[in-house]
């Protein structure tokens, strides 16, 4: 089943075709885990998100510990919707994103390796989030 939504026909995703969940994470709160055994490269979501500033954050804010800094300019912060703020970091990851080739306005997160149903998703956070969150 198909639905417009202002102009981007979405498919409506069958519960089977539904790869990954939510639940609690032994490393962190919630994390996002395979519902099924996923290949490398596939697309795990696309998530939309919106972009802000500086100017829209203030200088302690919980939501900092969840923005993805911008592939086009580092003073721009994506705000990611969907699954895409719950993947927690783990270096090497198992997990990558991108902006969505086809459509600008999504990330897409897909699998750098094979992950088996049931393992944790993990993406890497960069050094830069390490970097600005490190203690004087």
């Amino acid at each position: 089943m198909t639905r417009d939504y202002g102009g981007v026909e979405r498919r409506m995703a069958d519960k089977n075709d539904i790869k990954i969940i939510v639940k609690e994470s032994s490393i962190h709160g919630l994390g996002v885990f395979a519902r099924q055994d996923i290949a490398a490269g596939e697309t795990l979501e696309r998530c939309a998100y919106i972009v802000i500033d500086d100017d829209d954050l203030q200088e302690v804010n919980r939501l900092n510990d969840y923005l993805f800094t911008s592939p086009d300019d580092p003073n721009d912060y994506l705000v990611v919707m969907g699954c895409g703020m719950l993947y927690n970091h783990a270096s090497p990851p198992n997990a990558k994103w991108e902006v969505d080739e086809t459509d600008n306005r999504f990330l897409r997160f897909y699998a750098d390796c094979d992950i088996g149903a049931g393992e944790e998703i993990f993406h890497d956070y960069g050094e830069e989030y390490w970097t600005t969150r490190a203690e004087d």
